[in-house]
């Protein structure tokens, strides 16, 4: 429902895909059979879906990834488990922190 704090992006008044933004939500409109909404309820994503992306780089829960492609064309047996899903922190993110406190506390010197 619009109201004044509502704002709707269009190229033209006949176009079909749009951005709707809300205090507390925001779409994306590709047309009637296709879109993305963020709200207090999540994601909701409608239409086919597609990710270009292998496994590693598709994280789980913040903590899990996929195996390496590669190993997933290896069956899986009783005499060779391989799992779906293994455990792999973001450092990255940790790392990218500590450059920047390093950073500012350069700055306080």
């Amino acid at each position: 429902m619009a109201n004044e704090t509502s704002r709707v992006i269009r190229t033209s008044d006949k176009a079909k895909a749009a951005v709707f933004i809300e205090e507390d939500a925001v779409t994306i409109v590709g047309d009637s059979r296709h879109f993305v909404v963020a709200d207090d309820r999540g994601v909701t994503i409608k239409g086919p879906v597609s990710f270009v992306s292998d496994s590693m780089g598709r994280r789980t829960a913040g903590l899990f990834v996929g195996i390496n492609d590669f190993l997933e064309m290896i069956p899986q047996t009783i005499l060779t488990p391989i799992p779906s899903k293994i455990p792999f922190p973001p450092v990255f993110a940790v790392v990218s922190i500590v450059k920047d406190l390093a950073f500012f506390t350069a700055l306080l010197v």
